[in-house]
């Protein structure tokens, strides 16, 4: 049997009789607020006592990331998060191939007309079915939504419970590792329909469109409004999940509110995600039926857009982290 010595060879019992015992000296030896953690230098000792070490923090996030990442992208779950976003893909092979390219001129007429349609939205407002209002949100309901209820559904969420992880860094872990997963894979998607829609014209063309005309900004501007999409719905199907057991009735009403935005009054409209990104849509979308209908509402600036969307995020992700802190696993009812 072998035994286990000490470095030095000898074993640190306490203090030896007659020696007083004065514990760490200050700044030295304390454990954090998450327990388990030892501070070993006065600055550490300084963060400890404000509440917060920051160090830590973002070591607990990086670890629920590694761990998340892997349940998002290659568990069976995410299975529905690939048909969703590469699904219109397979349908754009099949366009590109179809005589209804000869009806364009080329890649700019074809991109105005068909992929600025079928990523806004095919029916204008009134018909709100396009990969936007469609794909990216309920790709976003399943990603977001399952990141606690799957793990109540499996009766694991506890042992996050039981580390030493404050619940609004494991809320924020865990939205990052779904918003990396989601953005990642719906930024792929926009890029390769985008792609799509121009190579029926040939290389060449597609090559002039994307570095000699408009091509470029275009499709990074969709890509940009498909992150941005992802970022707010996220959060609000995370702050979902922590609510509602059954996903059908608040994503309908969601959906059906993101849906109504152009009948809205004008103050009513800055409550939707879908206002927001509206704003950013590099080529406009032509007017239709909807336009007799329409309540008008001053264009947001992008530059009030974007941080506006993120300031609603950082507010609804709070209220996530109060929900989760006062929650209490109850796994009888599922």
């Amino acid at each position: 049997m072998s035994t286990v010595t000490p470095k030095g060879g000898e074993w640190n019992t306490g203090p030896k009789a007659g020696e007083k015992h004065t514990g760490p000296k200050a700044g030295e030896g304390n454990i954090g607020p998450e327990g388990g953690q030892l501070s070993t230098s006065p600055e550490m000792g300084k963060r400890e006592a404000s509440g917060i070490d920051w160090g830590l923090i973002g070591r607990q996030i990086v670890g629920i990331l590694q761990l998340e990442l892997r349940r998002n992208l290659f568990s069976r779950r995410s299975f529905a998060l690939y048909f969703l976003a590469f699904a219109p893909v397979a349908l754009f092979i099949i366009w590109t191939i179809s005589p209804a390219t000869r009806h364009f001129d080329g890649p700019s007429q074809a991109v105005a007309q068909v992929f600025a349609r079928v990523f806004c939205g095919v029916g204008g407002e009134l018909v709100p079915v396009g990969y936007l209002r469609v794909v990216i949100f309920l790709g976003a309901l399943i990603t977001f939504m399952s990141l606690y209820r799957s793990e109540i559904l499996e009766r694991s969420l506890h042992y996050y419970y039981l580390t030493p992880v404050r619940r609004w860094v494991l809320v924020v872990g865990k939205y990052c590792s779904a918003l990396i997963s989601a953005c990642a894979v719906f930024s792929i998607s926009t890029a390769a329909l985008f792609i799509l829609t121009c190579i029926p014209w040939g290389l060449g063309a597609t090559t002039r469109y994307l570095f000699d005309g408009p091509g470029l900004s275009n499709l990074m501007a969709y890509v940009g409004i498909a992150i941005l999409g992802c970022i707010g719905y996220g959060a609000v199907f995370l702050l979902v999940g922590l609510f509602f057991k059954n996903a059908i009735v608040p994503a309908f009403f969601i959906w059906a509110w993101e849906a109504i935005n152009f009948v809205l009054p004008t103050t009513l409209k800055k409550l939707s995600v879908i206002h927001y990104l509206r704003s950013l849509y590099p080529i406009p979308l032509s007017e239709g039926l909807d336009s007799f209908v329409e309540v008008v509402a001053e264009p947001t600036s992008p530059w009030i857009s974007v941080p506006g969307l993120l300031l609603f995020t950082a507010l609804v992700l709070a209220f996530a982290g109060w929900r989760a802190r006062h929650m209490e696993i109850n796994y009888g009812g599922e």
